[in-house]
This record gives structure tokens, C-alpha cells and sequence, in this order.
């Protein structure tokens, strides 16, 4: 009777040591593999973002310290302008700062992005998604003018004065924020015209409120702005300071702003996903030290 040979490999399975190595052998590669693409990734964010956000600029800590404001006052031209300035706007909050706005028109007559509404009623729909967003905001009030969509220029430059002046004495605002007037973020006729206004107002005003311009990334204007971006390059002071702008505000605003909301598709080609992942900062310069009277 011969004796049956006792198998080293009940089952027929490989032993332990010896089934993991093939896994290792796959693991290894595939870890590899994601390493490279998580590297590619980095560095293809990183150089998106140098193609939009301004380098060397100091990245501003605290409104109240740094800036030296307990009432800032906002003074733009048509609803959706204040998004050049949210992150701003919200920080001021965060720290407790009471927050105006001031916005000369309804923005009747702009192009609608999808449309939403006829185009008589446009203004009444463009102020309503400006107020849900200053309410989302925080903001402590907001003014809403009908000076006329695109027809600020014709507007008595006096009268923008002293409706801007108007509204810092009774803000009592030390810190004002509006367009560099002779760069507009976009050139636009309105954003220059309220910017002049907004800096003769505070350069009459007793109570010498400090005025800041917002400004847009002047890389990004220069790359892909066409020739209207570069001349608002070419115009705009050089920032003084950076506001972290994170994507989730910014896209919660073109949400809200219902009728604009496919604005940025039409202006950059890009989605505001695609486009916050990149702009991740806002720029401001300090009037005073633009050289400008």
C-alpha cells in the first residue's frame, strides 16, 4: 500500500507570500501611474492659475487692521458689479464691519444671459437678484438707483457727485470701494463714470473717507481679454493687496444672478467652475498711491 504524499498546498493555492506578489506587481505601477497624474494635476493648476492671478501681491489679513475701516461703502454701476467684490464684502462681515452698497442703476438695459424675462422687465429682475445677494452677503444696506443703464455719462457729473457724497455722510463711511476710473475692470462707460464720481465724492468729503479701486487680474486681461483687456491692463494701477476669493461664493453669486449667469461662458469661454478654480483672488489698489489726482 503506498502512502499517499502529503501535499505542501492544501487546495492548490498559492502561499500567501507568494499570491501577494503578483498584487504588488500591479500596485506598484498603478501607484506610480496616479503619482505622476496627481503631480501633472499640480502643476497644470498651478500654471493655470499664473495665467490669471497677479504675482508678489500681499494677501490682506484683516480688513479692520490693515485697512483701518469699521464702515466700508461700495459704489458700483449696474447689479452684478458687486461680485468683482464679494470676498471682500464678506470678510468685512466675518470681522463684524458694517457694509453699504451704493448702485447707480437697475441694469435695465443689459443683455440676458440666459434669457429670463422680457426685456422691458429686466431692471426689476436684475435688482431683485442684486439684493438676494447682498442679503446672502450680510450687507448692512443697500441703495439701489435708476440713474439710467448705459446713460451715466450723459448724467450731470455734479449730480453723481453729490449722490455718492450724499450717501458716504450718511454711512458715515470711512473706507469707500469702486471702479479705478479710467479702467473700469472692463472699460465699460458706467463702471468709469461712477468710479470718477465715487473719487471726487470722497476727495470732497470732510470726513476724508480712505478710497480703494477693485481691480481685475491684469495677466488674465492681457492673455485673454482681447484688446479691450489689454487697454484695461495697460490703465490699471498696480494692486496693492489680494483678497482670497474662494470659488464657492463667487459661483453662488452667478447662481443668484440668474439672468448673467452664462455671462462668463460668453466673456472667457469658461464655465465659473473652470474659471474660480483658476481666478482665485481679488486685487485692490489704495487711490492714494495710484498717482492719480
Amino acid at each position: 500500500m503506498h502512502e499517499m504524499p502529503i501535499s505542501e498546498n492544501p487546495g492548490g493555492r498559492e502561499p500567501p507570500e507568494r499570491s501577494g506578489r503578483p498584487m504588488r506587481r500591479l500596485f506598484i505601477p498603478a501607484a506610480a501611474a496616479a503619482g505622476v497624474l496627481f503631480v501633472a494635476s499640480v502643476a497644470g493648476l498651478a500654471f493655470g492659475r499664473s495665467l490669471f492671478n497677479e504675482p508678489g501681491v500681499r494677501e490682506l489679513k484683516s480688513v479692520r487692521d490693515e485697512l483701518g475701516a469699521e464702515r466700508l461703502l461700495f459704489v458700483f454701476a449696474h447689479p452684478d458689479d458687486e461680485i468683482t467684490a464679494n470676498a471682500l464684502i464678506a470678510r468685512a462681515k466675518k470681522e463684524g464691519l458694517a457694509v453699504y452698497t451704493l448702485t447707480a442703476t437697475r441694469g435695465e438695459a443689459g443683455a440676458q444671459y440666459p434669457p429670463v424675462v422680457d426685456q422691458p422687465h429686466l431692471g426689476v429682475v436684475r435688482e431683485g437678484e442684486l439684493r438676494k445677494h447682498l442679503f446672502a452677503l450680510g450687507v448692512d444696506r443697500a441703495t439701489i438707483l435708476d440713474l439710467g443703464d448705459g446713460k451715466l455719462e450723459s448724467r450731470d457729473f455734479e449730480t453723481l457727485v453729490g449722490l455718492v457724497a450724499a450717501e458716504i455722510a450718511d454711512t458715515r463711511a470711512d473706507a469707500v470701494i469702486t471702479f479705478h476710473p479710467e479702467s473700469g475692470v472692463s472699460d465699460h462707460r458706467d463702471h468709469k463714470r461712477i468710479g470718477a464720481a465715487t473719487r471726487e465724492a470722497a476727495g470732497r468729503s470732510e470726513a476724508a473717507p480712505t478710497l480703494y479701486y477693485v481691480l481685475g487680474p491684469r495677466p488674465a486681461l492681457n492673455r485673454f481679454g482681447g484688446e479691450t483687456g489689454a487697454k484695461v491692463a495697460a490703465h490699471q494701477p498696480p494692486p496693492a493687496f489680494a483678497v482670497k476669493a474662494p470659488a464657492r461664493d463667487k459661483k453662488r453669486a452667478w447662481r443668484i444672478h440668474q439672468s448673467q449667469s452664462e455671462f462668463l461662458q460668453a466673456a472667457w469661454g469658461l464655465s465659473p467652475t473652470v474659471l474660480y478654480l483658476l481666478w482665485t483672488e481679488e486685487y485692490y489698489a489704495r487711490a492714494d498711491e495710484t498717482g492719480a489726482p
